[in-house]
């Protein structure tokens, strides 16, 4: 969907003044990658890579695998719609809720859909397998010595697992050595969630050489941004000092969640990374009443999460920002205005 996305902040003019939709690294890019990109904006005064070479020789020298087994994508959407449309015509099965890109390039490129709720691992009769783990809007994951007994009890259905939030999450992940090591699965990673960057667009896919070459036969000329290029080298040389402060974001988190459970009488669902998805009492209104309130009245925005695939009207998603935040946000919610 073109519309309908979490971190809509610039529909509402400067009203917003606390930014809890966007799921990714808070308060934004680091200032030293700031001041780093401030310092190559040159670089868009010529062409860049036509396939993000260096990018993609960097990325396999840190993952330990080859060349031929990464992607380089603008962002992890691209790299969702080049795999749709590899496989176009597939019979595609999503495992929801979750987010909404995986039906919707599947749609564009005419796969037969099936979906199937989390925790209910029934892959028969699907050729491509889309996975969110950590999920989202969920905060749901699986570890990886149990995704991957999942992988390969199924041979013959391609997975599809997106880690755009393993660096949100303290557990074991799937590695870029289970991909390149199989032909039935293809990691999405993005690097601008975890550095604060979704304006710059950057991702990148890593699978076995022979899914890279069907998917790299879709791929344009030119597709990643000069900046972004400079960004993830950047990114790569300081992979310590731009690690998120993961320990305190996920005691922050569970802060969070006690306090919503407590103050403002929402279901939590339980998570394992930094967002959290919530429901409203019965009775207390929708989501969408809630944002347009929560923006008027205290300059909060939050996710309406009504459009996830089989959640209800009443469900939102919110992420951790910092102690002083994400108390504000407990406050506002615990006023009985908030559901009026």
């Amino acid at each position: 969907m073109l519309h309908g996305h979490g971190d809509d902040a610039y529909k509402h003019g400067g009203a917003v003044r606390l930014n809890f939709s966007s799921n990714v690294r808070p308060g934004g890019a680091p200032a030293a990658l700031r001041a780093f990109l401030a310092a190559r904006i040159g670089d868009i005064g010529t062409y860049p890579e036509v396939a993000a070479e260096t990018l993609t020789a960097r990325l396999a020298d840190h993952h330990g695998v080859a060349p031929d087994n990464i992607i380089v994508t603008n962002g992890a959407v691209a790299g969702i719609h080049l795999i749709a449309h590899a496989w176009a015509g597939a019979a595609s099965r999503v495992v929801t809720p979750t987010f909404a890109e995986y039906e919707d390039a599947a749609r564009i490129h005419r796969h037969s859909l099936t979906f199937t709720p989390w925790g209910q691992w029934d892959f028969a009769n699907a050729d491509l397998t889309w996975l969110c783990n950590p999920n989202n809007p969920t905060g749901d994951v699986l570890d990886r010595a149990t995704l991957l007994a999942l992988i390969d009890r199924h041979p013959s259905t391609l997975f599809v697992v997106d880690l755009a939030y393993a660096d949100f999450c303290s557990t074991p992940s799937l590695r870029a050595t289970d991909a390149t090591s199989r032909d039935n699965l293809v990691l999405i990673h993005s690097m601008t969630k975890t550095h604060g960057l979704p304006g710059l667009r950057l991702g990148y896919l890593v699978t076995s050489s022979r899914l890279r070459a069907r998917i790299a036969a879709n791929l344009a000329p030119w597709s990643v941004n000069a900046l972004a290029l400079a960004a993830g080298a950047y990114c790569l040389d300081h992979t310590k000092e731009l690690a998120l402060p993961l320990t305190q974001m996920l005691a922050d988190t569970a802060r969070l969640a006690d306090g919503l459970r407590q103050r403002a009488d929402l279901h939590v669902h339980p998570s394992a990374t930094t967002f959290l998805l919530c429901e409203l009492p019965a009775g207390a209104g929708t989501a969408t009443e809630l944002k347009a309130r929560l923006i008027r009245e205290h300059g909060i925005l939050i996710r309406d999460a009504a459009n996830f695939r089989g959640l209800g009207p009443g469900a939102f998603r919110v992420a951790t920002q910092g102690p002083s935040a994400d108390g504000a946000l407990v406050g506002a919610l615990a006023l009985k205005e908030a559901f009026a």
